[in-house]
């Protein structure tokens, strides 16, 4: 027997579920393929689980500053923690899946590799056959190790990480990026004394300077260490511990995490069953409209190349099957208008140019600046570590990016995401009545900060 659909999907994580929803809501038969658990990575081993041990990490710093000893804190268990976050993923995977019930979709539970004949999409697997006049390809990413080090149980990816069997006295991570912070975050709340290795001079490489260079003050406060220009030469498991050669230093260690980065997690066999072309790296090359190479494959999320965030993959999926659907062309977003976020604590949150790029770009800037620590609310909190960075064109007014760093940033980021979309101007914030006491008045200050007109700083 042959099943027939209207279009394939790949992958069932943020990008593959939403394509398959969208194309569902748009009156086509969809077919939806994931061997494990739908909603992917992001939501069973990424960003749903990590940010529930943030919360309980972040319960533990305030139970600390209130007044709680270590001896008290002991009483929290590893265990529970973890299987807390656990339960949080189980519970959003079986939504997605009452979601593909309640939009009748086909979901099947086996590795998909398909093959192209007479311009039709067919896949098998034993008794099952299904044909699709479309296909998309949503399988995202897997993390990159250094040489031909493998996960085990003292190295560990950041899914290693999430459900750890111990808590390691001393802990190093390889990465400073936002899944290397995260994981310092949480840790170093446990207990754990954390050292992160980066390769280049300082933290968060990728973020606006000032941000890097007050994480890393604020961190360190808290006790975490930081090699910088690291240069890792080796990696060997020895009696239980984990010995890293760094610039010709052996540092020894509990458990390790790796955290550089991801590579596409594509299978050779589509690949040569599609005949698609990849970049350099490793991705698939597609235009604005997700098209690659071959007719009528389309190509989403981390595996068409970064920023890599559920969010960017969602977006890419419904544009995607719009542009299926209308045929009208449609535009993939512009990577400076992506908002990035590490639930780190404190948090970090970004969106649009950094100071640095404009002054790459030679595009004449106003900036202003304002410190959680004269923000009302962030003081009732006994959380004012921090601040936020606003950007603009002098010349035209126009907002070009935002960064934070402090309590709930992740949270005001989109309120900058809805400016750089609209193309507001400095005017619109200021004259927008922001409520009292918040902690997204400091946008309102920030901005002020810029034009030369603070209140409260």
């Amino acid at each position: 027997m042959i099943n027939k659909y209207d279009i394939s999907i790949i992958g069932g994580g943020p990008g593959g579920y939403v394509a398959a929803i969208k194309a569902s809501q748009l009156g086509m038969k969809v077919a939806l393929f994931e061997e494990d658990r739908l909603g992917g990575v992001c939501l069973n081993w990424g960003c749903i689980p990590t940010k529930s041990l943030l919360h309980s990490a972040e319960f533990i710093e305030e139970a600390k500053h209130f007044g709680l000893d270590n001896d008290d804190l002991s009483k929290i268990a590893l265990e529970k923690v973890v299987d807390k976050s656990r339960k949080a993923s189980e519970n959003l995977s079986k939504g997605v899946s009452s979601l593909m019930k309640k939009n009748k979709i086909d979901v099947y539970a086996f590795k998909a590799l398909p093959e192209i004949k007479n311009n039709i999409f067919k896949i098998k697997s034993n008794d099952q056959n299904i044909e699709s006049a479309k296909l998309i390809l949503a399988t995202g990413c897997k993390p990159k190790t250094i040489g031909e080090t493998k996960f085990s149980d003292l190295i560990w990816s950041s899914k290693e990480a999430m459900i750890p069997k111990f808590l390691p006295k001393n802990l190093s991570i390889i990465g400073s990026g936002a899944i290397g912070i995260e994981f310092a975050s949480i840790y170093n709340a446990l207990g754990s004394q954390v050292t992160v290795f980066e390769s280049q001079d300082k933290i968060l490489p990728q973020f606006d300077k000032d941000i890097s260079i007050e994480a890393q003050k604020i961190f360190e406060k808290k006790g975490i260490k930081f090699e910088l220009n690291s240069k890792i030469s080796s990696i060997d498991e020895s009696k239980k511990k984990v010995v890293i050669s760094n610039n010709d230093q052996k540092i020894e260690s509990d458990a390790l995490i790796m955290s550089i980065g991801v590579s596409p997690n594509l299978d050779s066999k589509i690949i040569d069953n599609t005949k698609i072309i990849l970049d350099k790296s490793g991705y698939i090359k597609t235009n604005d409209n997700y098209e690659t190479n071959t007719k009528d494959l389309f190509a989403i999320g981390d595996i068409i190349g970064g920023p890599w965030l559920a969010h960017k993959a969602m977006h890419d999926a419904i544009n995607c099957v719009e542009f299926i659907s209308t045929g009208k062309n449609t535009h993939k977003p512009k990577t400076h208008h992506i908002p990035g976020c590490i639930y780190s604590l404190p948090q970090v949150a970004t969106i649009g140019y950094t100071e640095q790029q404009l002054e790459e770009l030679s595009i004449p800037f106003k900036k202003g600046s304002f410190p959680f620590l004269a923000n009302g609310k962030s003081q009732t909190m006994s959380n004012t570590f921090g601040f936020v960075k606003t950007l603009f064109n002098s010349e035209t007014g126009e907002f070009l990016g935002a960064h934070l760093i402090g309590p709930d940033v992740t949270e005001m980021i989109s309120t900058f995401g809805l400016a750089i979309s609209s193309e507001s101007t400095e005017d619109e914030f200021i004259s927008t009545v922001f409520a009292h006491p918040t902690l997204s008045e400091s946008i309102h200050e920030s901005v002020l900060s810029a034009f030369g007109k603070p209140l409260h700083f």
